[in-house]
C-alpha cells in the first residue's frame, strides 16, 4: 500500500503542480525533475519565467506536497527493500546485515536530498529577487544526487523482485514436479 501511495503522490505532484510551473515557465522544467541540474541564470530565468503567481504556486500546493512525498518515499522503498532481502525471498538465507541497511539507507537518502533540495527552493521563492548562489549551486547538487538515489533504489528493488519472482517460480515448479 505504501508503494501504491508513493506513487499515487508522485503522479499528482508531476501530473498537477510539477505540469502547471512547467507551463507557467514557457515549457521549462520545474527545479525537481531537472537531471542535470541547473545554474544560477537558470533559476533566475525559471523564477523570473513562472511569476509571483508562480512563485506562490511553487510554495503551495507543490512544496507542500513535495514535503510529504520524500518521507513517504523513503518508507516504502525501505520496507520493500528490507521485505525483498529477508530469508526466503531472494535466497535462502538473507543478506549480510550490513549490506540490508546499506540497501535501506539509499532511498532514506534520496530522501533527505529532496527534503534538503525542497528547502533550497523555498528559500530562493522567499527571497526572489535576491538570490543566493550558494543556495541555487545546494539546491542544484541536492536534485542531481536526488534524481541518481531515486533511480538506484528504483533499479535496487527492479533486480530484487526479479530475483525474487525467478526463485517463486522455480520451486513453483519444483513442487508441480513432486
Amino acid at each position: 500500500m505504501l508503494l501504491a501511495a508513493s506513487g499515487l503522490l508522485w503522479a499528482v505532484m508531476f501530473f498537477g503542480p510539477l505540469a502547471e510551473l512547467s507551463r507557467l515557465a514557457g515549457g521549462a522544467a520545474p527545479f525537481d525533475i531537472r537531471p542535470a541540474g541547473y545554474s544560477f541564470a537558470e533559476a533566475q530565468a525559471f523564477l523570473a519565467a513562472i511569476g509571483s503567481e508562480g512563485r506562490r504556486y511553487y510554495a503551495f500546493p507543490e512544496l507542500a506536497l513535495d514535503t510529504l512525498y520524500p518521507p513517504l518515499y523513503a518508507l516504502s522503498r525501505g520496507l520493500a527493500l528490507w521485505w525483498l532481502t529477508m530469508p526466503g525471498r531472494v535466497r535462502e538465507r538473507p543478506l549480510a546485515p550490513g549490506l540490508r541497511r546499506a540497501l535501506v539507507a539509499v532511498p532514506i537518502a534520496m530522501a533527505t536530498l529532496d527534503l534538503i533540495e525542497n528547502s533550497c527552493i523555498a528559500i530562493m521563492l522567499s527571497t526572489w529577487p535576491d538570490l543566493s548562489a550558494h543556495i541555487v549551486q545546494a539546491s542544484s547538487l541536492a536534485t542531481r544526487a536526488k534524481i541518481v538515489l531515486g533511480g538506484l533504489t528504483e533499479v535496487l528493488m527492479a533486480i530484487l523482485a526479479i530475483l525474487w519472482l525467478a526463485r517463486q517460480a522455480l520451486q513453483w515448479r519444483a513442487k508441480r514436479r513432486t
